[in-house]
């Protein structure tokens, strides 16, 4: 059997948001709509090419300079926004605070290894997916409502190499690796 190749990343953890992704898996859990798990709320701000499972250290080692170079800053997360798709719709809260920090670093991590991001640069905190899009449908509403009474508020002093494996789903399987600690204030 050949060996399970890895999903790896550089993301920002947003613990804070615990609460708010308990509340949408609570909404969100049919069958259909799969949730963000609640100890994982993250913002992506790097997507690597698929890996072998142990390669989170080289991807932090190349990593750690461009962390080190910026500084912490506060980070807020509010405004329901989703990205539409006949396959797989997200829903998400946006970057009220603090993404000009956010495409600061992910521009330096881009420069650090190879960027496998296929889209625009938009930075959210994931609530859920749209497995299935008829599904997402009916929970769509109830998502949106929800999302719009919720403001999460951190201080972002340092990233993480997160990954998960080419067979999982970022909202189960996600596991944060390795530290990168951000450059003093």
């Amino acid at each position: 059997m050949p060996p399970t190749r890895w999903f790896w990343g550089v993301v920002v953890r947003v613990d804070e948001a615990r609460e708010a992704l308990e509340d949408v898996a609570g909404l969100a859990g049919a069958d259909g709509v799969r949730p963000q798990d609640p100890r994982t709320g993250h913002i992506t701000l790097f997507y690597a090419p698929l890996r072998g499972r142990r390669a989170a250290p080289e991807l932090a080692e190349r990593a750690r300079a461009a962390a080190a170079a910026a500084a912490p800053f506060d980070l807020v997360c509010a405004g329901f926004g989703e990205f539409a798709s006949p396959e797989r719709p997200v829903a998400w809260l946006g970057v009220a605070r603090g993404s000009h920090h956010l495409a600061d670093l992910r521009a330096a991590l881009c420069a650090c290894d190879e960027d496998c991001h296929r889209h625009a640069f938009v930075p959210h905190l994931t609530l859920a997916y749209g497995e299935d899009p008829a599904a997402y449908g009916h929970a769509r509403e109830g998502l949106a409502q929800l999302a719009g009474g919720v403001r999460v508020e951190t201080r972002v002093e340092e990233l993480w190499i997160a990954g998960f494996p080419q067979s999982g789903h970022p909202a189960r399987d996600l596991r944060y690796v390795e530290r990168l600690p951000l450059g003093p204030g």
